[in-house]
């Protein structure tokens, strides 16, 4: 008879499996490891749903914080206290360990009759942004607790309904769904003309800006529509950007780093700087690029003679039949995109030819 020992050993090499009729092989056949929690990072500057689910959950912890959207100078404050709570370092940057200790707490857990308001909120902002139709009223019933149930199911997760640790991580940092390329959304105009900004001066930078996000699929801060366009271009300039009225700053002619840093803020991880030939490769491709250059030279093609200024246009996509590239001018008198050619680009981008190519 064997012994308790090598019985336990026969079990852990499969042994024991055969003993009850089941082939060691397929002893555990079927059973599919559970998904792993994902990295969760969000940064100062970063705006968007993600930026408003956390400042939900600080508002939980006893850190109130408006739900604007904006991960700015507030925000970092409320961070820094939420880490000298937990023992963690106090530099109000909610990286992978914040978010971890942030997300991985009971005080988190959002499930049906939930009284965490705070937390239950922060899921209704995630779950509208990935798709699902509910008011953000931080009452868990049972429209909120079946579209945790489709996410999870979606995400290959236990459908329990419960928004646990991992099932956070899935919210706030969801798996990419492969496609063609980056670029799915439409192609806007984002135009300085009838926007009602005050001032049209460094603002090409920011509309070009507002119109990548578009093209990516983004939905940019405070955009509603075209007709009220100047709001989402000067949050841009003030907050992703973070320029000022009287100082040129990021977004601006030789300032491509700053460009990619604010692409960053808003979760795009895919941005470079380049020069003309890198920046009509990028869209060839498939991507998207903003393409500095002279004012002057953009009246061939938008109707608005002006004098010779260094200027941002954004280039949305490529005619592979007519060899031409879509682009998105701000200066344009007429308020609509135009197809140009590459020698046009050229001359455009003579005087400067900076750029910012997102792959």
């Amino acid at each position: 008879m064997p012994t308790r020992r090598t019985l336990l050993r026969s079990i852990a090499a499969g042994a024991g499996a055969a003993a009850l009729g089941i082939p060691g092989a397929q002893a555990f056949a079927g059973t599919a490891a559970a998904p792993s929690p994902r990295e969760v990072d969000l940064r100062p500057g970063s705006t968007g749903s993600e930026v408003t689910a956390m400042q939900h959950l600080l508002t939980e912890y006893g850190h109130k914080t408006s739900a604007d959207g904006y991960y700015g100078p507030v925000t970092e404050k409320s961070v820094a206290k939420f880490q000298g709570a937990h023992s963690l370092v106090k530099d109000g940057w909610a990286g992978p360990l914040t978010m971890k200790k942030m997300l991985d707490n009971g005080k988190a857990t959002a499930e049906q009759g939930s009284d965490n308001r705070g937390a239950v909120r922060a899921a209704q902002t995630l779950l509208v942004e990935r798709g699902y139709e509910m008011a953000v009223d931080g009452d868990f019933g049972p429209l909120t607790s079946s579209s945790v149930e489709k996410y999870q199911s979606t995400c290959k997760l236990k459908a329990s309904g419960t928004v646990d640790h991992t099932t956070w991580t899935f919210l706030f940092s969801p798996p990419r769904k492969p496609g063609p390329g980056p670029v799915d959304g439409k192609a806007v105009l984002v135009a300085q003309s009838g926007s009602g900004l005050s001032t049209w001066a460094y603002d090409c930078g920011p509309a070009a800006f507002v119109s990548v996000q578009l093209r990516l699929g983004r939905k940019p801060g405070k955009w509603t529509d075209v007709a009220h366009r100047g709001d989402a271009i000067d949050y841009a300039r003030r907050t992703v950007l973070r320029m000022t009225d009287d100082t040129r700053g990021t977004g601006q002619i030789g300032d491509e780093v700053g460009l990619v840093a604010g692409f960053e803020r808003i979760g795009v991880d895919r941005a470079g700087t380049g020069g003309f030939d890198d920046a009509l490769s990028t869209v060839r491709a498939g991507g998207v690029s903003m393409l500095g250059g002279d004012l002057a030279v953009c009246a061939e093609w938008n109707g608005r003679s002006t004098g010779s200024t260094l200027h941002w246009i954004a280039l949305l996509d490529h005619s592979a039949e007519s060899g031409e590239y879509q682009v998105a001018d701000s200066s344009s008198k007429h308020n609509k995109l135009v197809w140009v050619t590459s020698g046009q680009l050229a001359a455009f981008a003579r005087t400067w030819g900076a750029s910012v190519c997102l792959k």
